[in-house]
């Protein structure tokens, strides 16, 4: 870590609401990339629980709380639950995959969709097409689009950074009329096997906050880990 604060300048954001726990407040620390990042700093970042946004490393440091907790999973130790199974097995009968290097429209509009319907109150609702371009076109970052069709229609998207040994999942989104098909799941699984099949070790799926309902499907894949003090640790 050393060796990144001396090639990296980091900054302290203004304190704000905190976006995951209501009443609190957070802070973070961050780094833009402003020029190609090597992969290995990247990768050396993330594993001390930065996460990125844009052009933009950062870390949740707020004043007394740590709550926020990053969370990866193994690829190679990971096994599928029976319910997880047959989530799998329904969604792959049903979806293809495919992988795509740049944003389109199609893309947007479903992002913007997902939006509406999944977070109505987040100021991501502000973002325009130029905004979105942005969260995959970070200097030096191999950033993937895996874009999933039901009947050659585009119902889901996992905008991914590839990493030496690592999927970092940068946000995924995907159309309401999926939910029972438990999309959002199969989206995590299925970059489990992607993993797999790419050689990565670990897939990062960012914060975790145990007690929070809308994080809480996280913990439910085994060979999940969350960094306490700086040590990747089993839940």
């Amino acid at each position: 870590m050393n060796k990144l604060i001396n090639d990296y300048n980091f900054y302290l954001s203004n304190t704000e609401a905190c976006s995951y726990i209501e009443n609190n407040e957070e802070r973070k620390i961050f780094t833009v990339i402003d020029s190609p990042i090597k992969l290995d700093d990247y990768e050396s970042l993330i594993q001390f629980g930065f996460r990125r946004s844009n052009n933009i490393l950062y870390n949740q440091i707020c004043d007394g709380c740590d709550s926020c907790k990053s969370i990866r999973i193994n690829s190679k130790t990971h096994t599928s639950t029976k319910s997880q199974k047959r989530i799998l097995k329904k969604n792959y009968n049903l979806f293809q995959r495919t992988q795509k290097n740049k944003a389109s429209l199609a893309q947007f509009n479903l992002f913007k969709k997902y939006l509406k319907f999944k977070h109505e109150e987040s100021d991501m609702n502000k973002m325009n097409y130029t905004d979105y371009k942005k969260m995959l076109e970070a200097p030096g970052v191999n950033t993937k689009v895996y874009e999933y069709y039901h009947q050659d229609k585009l119902v889901a998207c996992v905008i991914s950074d590839l990493l030496n040994d690592s999927i970092s999942m940068v946000y995924s989104f995907y159309s309401n009329d999926y939910l029972k098909n438990s999309i959002g799941k199969f989206l995590i699984l299925d970059h489990f096997n992607l993993a797999k099949e790419l050689r990565k070790k670990f897939v990062y799926l960012g914060y975790w906050v145990e007690g929070s309902e809308k994080m809480n499907y996280k913990s439910k894949f085994n060979s999940s880990e969350v960094l306490i003090n700086n040590q990747w640790k089993n839940i």
